[in-house]
């Protein structure tokens, strides 16, 4: 699944989608939110509401030309596609998404940041409530998505486990695979093993994987995974992602964070 929105930021989604289709052989659904003006009538008399109703049917009538031109966009591709589109006001479209999102294998998106914003309550909302995983793009479409060179982060956590088993069908088709644990403390006997088990675990499943340990540099993690990733050549990320309820909305954590608006190479994250 891949959110479309009718901007120029949709062909750095759909190449990867359509990349990611081609490697496992699947099809494509692009997912169209389109939003709907969420206004209170300013009179009485009719005359606000009446406003109100002329602005949502001008957002539809613009949704059914996005509709259109999306149409004609997935129609050059070259494998099973399916367009879903949902009209909704701004506070409910995150909740489509990630309801959506949780009969599809994989849900393709850019990352919150740049020029192209991406709704960042959007990501949120389909991380922690999808129960699947997102493969988060930077801001430029990349000659090719490989992922042919994966590095793995993990710190023995649940996020971790289940961004691993989410991720098993692209480590399987990787060349190479490094875990990487960072340690963001002074090296202790636990420190030492950690990541072992998880190597373990992946070569049992047909993945050659590496371990290696890298020290926090400043305590930054996020920006060691990243120094990581690069002096790698590493074409995807994987990773747990982490945050904590507030009054029933998520907040990312601080790595999470970090590494959602600071990786130069796709992510995938699960919760």
């Amino acid at each position: 699944m891949v959110r479309l929105d009718g901007t120029a930021a949709d062909e750095a989604r759909l190449a990867a989608a359509d990349d990611i289709a081609e490697l496992f052989q699947s099809r494509i659904i692009a997912l169209f939110l389109n939003v709907l003006p969420l206004l209170a009538p300013e009179a009485e008399d009719g005359i606000g509401a009446l406003r109100v109703v002329n602005l949502v049917q001008l957002a539809r009538d613009a949704g059914d030309k996005v509709e259109i031109k999306l149409t004609q966009r997935l129609a050059c591709l070259q494998k099973p596609v399916e367009l879903r589109r949902f009209d909704g006001f701004l506070d409910t479209i995150a909740d489509i998404a990630a309801r959506e999102a949780r009969t599809a294998d994989t849900f393709v998106t850019l990352r919150p940041n740049g020029a192209a914003q991406e709704p960042e309550h959007l990501v949120e909302r389909v991380l922690f409530g999808s129960g699947r995983h997102l493969i988060l793009l930077p801001h430029r479409k990349a000659a090719k998505v490989a992922f042919d060179r994966i590095l793995l982060a993990w710190n023995g956590s649940r996020e971790s486990a289940r961004a691993m088993a989410e991720a098993m069908p692209y480590l399987r088709n990787a060349q190479t695979v490094t875990v990487v644990v960072v340690d963001d403390e002074p090296p202790v006997e636990r420190n030492a093993v950690e990541g072992l088990s998880a190597v373990d675990h992946l070569k049992q499943h047909d993945v050659n994987a590496v371990l290696d340990h890298a020290r926090a540099r400043k305590g930054d993690i996020g920006a060691t995974l990243m120094t990581e990733a690069k002096q790698r050549k590493a074409n995807l990320i994987v990773m747990g992602g982490y945050g904590h309820s507030r009054l029933r909305e998520w907040l990312l954590g601080g790595t999470t964070y970090e590494l959602l608006r600071g990786a130069q190479v796709p992510l995938l994250v699960a919760h």
